[in-house]
């Protein structure tokens, strides 16, 4: 027979992996390379687990005991899922400064026109696509997965299951971070946008001067032609900025996962 201490300690274990293990879920949510449609979701639970076990198996005795009751637990869960997103989000934010960067570059070139006129229009960005996978590229040639579920380790070890706090210090984090992002696609899609606004100004000129010139139908071509010319000028500029994101995306990650519990000590 069980003894009321050995089950309690049995439940508090059993439910300490499955907090780590909804934590893991949240990021693998939002992460890049994780959240992919391409990594079927039986795969992406598969790895959580063990990635719950293993964690659980080396710092469960860190953790405090957890009694049972259920809407604790549902807090809990929601607090731990929560958590894994803003881990996830500290990795993806740098993917989301690309895809916006060539979500900008689509319009100035004319791919994204629709959405002029039409705001749902759900027609995907090229350019975005484009310099995402170049991101995701980086991304694992930089061991960027392995530096997410590094991270996903010590968030166990810098928060406890038990405890959230959204402090002063990682809201002004997090918003730092959304700033730096935009700053970062304004940054990769400079070089095109200045070309471009020089073939807008070149093309307003040749309509002073020559005014018989169908310079709408004209700008098209001529916009895609310097627009295209010029990213894949641009992309080895482009890898070098991505590159220095990327390699500071688990530093800031961790900055983000400290401020939450500035005592704990690792």
């Amino acid at each position: 027979m069980i003894d009321a201490a050995t089950l309690q300690l049995l439940t508090s274990k059993f439910l300490i992996g499955t907090l780590i293990f909804i934590r893991i879920l949240g990021v693998f949510s939002a992460a890049p390379f994780f959240k992919a449609t391409a990594i079927i979701p039986q795969v992406k639970i598969f790895l959580a687990a063990l990635i719950a076990i293993s964690v659980t198996s080396a710092f469960w005795e860190d953790q405090p005991v957890i009694e049972f009751h259920l809407w604790y637990v549902t807090l809990l869960v929601m607090k731990e899922f929560l958590l894994g997103l803003i881990i996830g989000f500290a990795a993806h934010a740098v993917f989301f400064a690309a895809r916006f960067a060539g979500g900008v570059i689509d319009i100035e070139m004319g791919y994204q026109t629709a959405v002029l006129f039409d705001p749902s229009n759900t027609t995907p960005t090229l350019v975005g696509e484009f310099k995402d996978m170049i991101a995701l590229m980086l991304f694992l040639v930089l061991n960027g997965h392995h530096h997410i579920i590094e991270a996903a380790y010590v968030s166990v070890r810098a928060v406890p299951l038990t405890t959230f706090a959204m402090t002063e210090a990682t809201a002004a984090l997090l918003a730092k971070y959304a700033v730096t992002v935009f700053i970062l696609a304004i940054k990769i899609s400079a070089p095109i946008l200045v070309a471009l606004f020089c073939t807008n100004l070149a093309l307003a000129l040749l309509a002073r001067i020559a005014p018989q010139t169908n310079i709408f139908i004209l700008s098209f071509q001529v916009k895609v032609a310097v627009g295209l010319i010029m990213l894949f000028i641009s992309v080895p500029m482009v890898i070098y900025i991505l590159k220095w994101a990327l390699g500071s995306v688990q530093q800031i990650t961790f900055e983000i996962l400290m401020s939450m519990y500035p005592d704990r000590v690792l």
